[in-house]
């Protein structure tokens, strides 16, 4: 009896261990999904706002989505979902690409341009000013105008012009027709007479001055040469810059040389040289010819009579160059102003209400809740865990709207800042460069 028993317990237990083991399968048809799966599901969607935004594009994002067959993927969903697979599974359909416009606000330049360089600026333009000063020193330039020789005049107006120009000039001093004298028999040397006594460089008062006295009028007037022998000069630089000739003169050119080609050479060439020529004391025969090289030189001419008036004339030359720099300034303000508008639109366009961020945000939301209703209504999962859903879906809205204004905060801050920085930089340097060249 108690060997038949024994059989009869050992058969019980082995019918429930095979119903126990039988047991799980069932389980997981009939409720949906298990603990740990579950655990999962947790697990595989994001909880914080950098990551979220790195979870698209999912399946029916943007332009994809088509709400029929997106049905048909949650139809084939296990009954009894929990609200983080069900959120998991809309992350996977319905999430946006939010990765372009993240990459835009990481790469948004909150920066200005300025034309030239703000931080060393040397021209209008950004380049090195250089500011070549030829003298006639033809026996003519002895005459006398007003008790004095224009020779005499002519250094005086020079001197003043060159201690005038701004730091960042460079200034050099040539003189042409110096050597021998204007009699027949010392034509030619004087003729190929023609030599820098100040090297293009900074000025240096004593040294310049004293470079002016280092010769007297003498010779004949070669314009042509000097002017050829300056654009050597100027060649010689390999930085880039703007490049200023004044020619001053009391008559035409007598060594045989042609300054009109000359003139309009060195205006075409590389080094782009504008040739103005002041006309001293010059007949109405000698300003023709002269007034003639300025144009194809691309400057001006001007005749001048007295000591009052070459002066004048160089510092009207003061002048334009300080209208220049007010139009730098007044121009890069405006500009300034028009980069900010421009770059806050930009900034809008991605971060603003129902724009870039803010309207994927809106169309992602949309259409999770569109889908969290089907599976409410196709008994997917129960009203509690449906609530659970729209709370993730909800925090997930809040995080990316949180995301974008903050982004927006800080780079418009950032923008308003530099372009206050911006603008009195170029104020400053517009008024310490009027200052230099203000001829009051």
């Amino acid at each position: 009896m108690n060997a038949f028993y024994a059989k009869v317990v050992s058969g019980l237990v082995v019918v429930s261990v095979a119903i126990a083991g039988c047991s799980t399968p069932v389980s997981k048809t009939e409720e949906g999904v298990t603990a740990e799966q579950n655990k999962e599901a947790k697990k595989a969607y994001a909880t914080e706002v950098e990551e979220m935004l790195k979870e698209g594009p999912g399946k029916y994002a943007g332009s994809a989505y088509n709400e029929e067959n997106a049905n048909k993927e949650l139809d084939a969903l296990p009954k009894n979902l929990t609200g983080e697979q069900a959120y998991q599974k809309l992350v996977e359909l319905f999430a946006e690409d939010y990765q372009p416009y993240v990459k835009k606000l990481d790469a948004f330049d909150t920066t200005y341009t300025v034309s030239g360089d703000p931080g060393d600026l040397k021209t209008p333009s950004g380049k090195q000013l250089n500011v070549m000063i030829l003298i006639d020193s033809s026996g003519s330039m002895a005459g006398k105008v007003d008790g004095f020789s224009k020779m005499t005049l002519a250094k005086n107006a020079v001197s003043r012009f060159a201690s005038s120009l701004s730091t960042h000039a460079n200034v050099s001093l040539r003189v042409y027709g110096h050597k021998g004298s204007n009699a027949d028999k010392d034509k030619d040397i004087s003729c190929k007479s023609t030599e820098v006594v100040y090297p293009l460089g900074k000025y240096d008062q004593q040294k310049f001055n004293k470079a002016l006295d280092a010769f007297k009028p003498t010779g004949w007037t070669p314009i042509a040469l000097a002017m050829k022998e300056a654009a050597n000069d100027l060649s010689r630089s390999n930085v880039p810059s703007e490049n200023l000739i004044y020619v001053v003169s009391d008559g035409i050119e007598t060594c045989g040389g042609n300054p009109v080609q000359v003139a309009q050479e060195l205006n075409k060439s590389n080094v782009k040289a504008v040739v103005n020529i002041i006309g001293f004391d010059v007949d109405d025969a000698g300003q023709k010819a002269l007034q003639e090289a300025a144009r194809a030189g691309g400057g001006e001419y001007a005749t001048i009579r007295d000591e009052d008036g070459l002066r004048s004339y160089f510092d009207s030359q003061k002048m334009k160059i300080w209208d220049q720099w007010l139009m730098w300034k007044v121009n890069n303000v405006s500009d300034i102003i028009d980069q900010f508008t421009k770059k806050e639109n930009e900034l809008q366009n991605i971060t603003f209400t129902g724009l870039g961020i803010d309207e994927l945000s809106f169309t992602e939301s949309h259409h999770m809740r569109t889908a969290l209703s089907h599976l409410e209504n196709t008994d997917k999962l129960s009203s509690d865990e449906a609530d659970k859903v729209e709370k993730l879906i909800t925090n997930r809205a809040d995080k990316i709207d949180e995301y974008r204004k903050s982004r927006y905060d800080s780079l418009i801050k950032l923008l308003k800042e530099n372009k206050e920085k911006t603008r009195e930089l170029v104020e400053k340097k517009g008024k310490d460069k009027m200052d230099e060249y203000d001829t009051n």
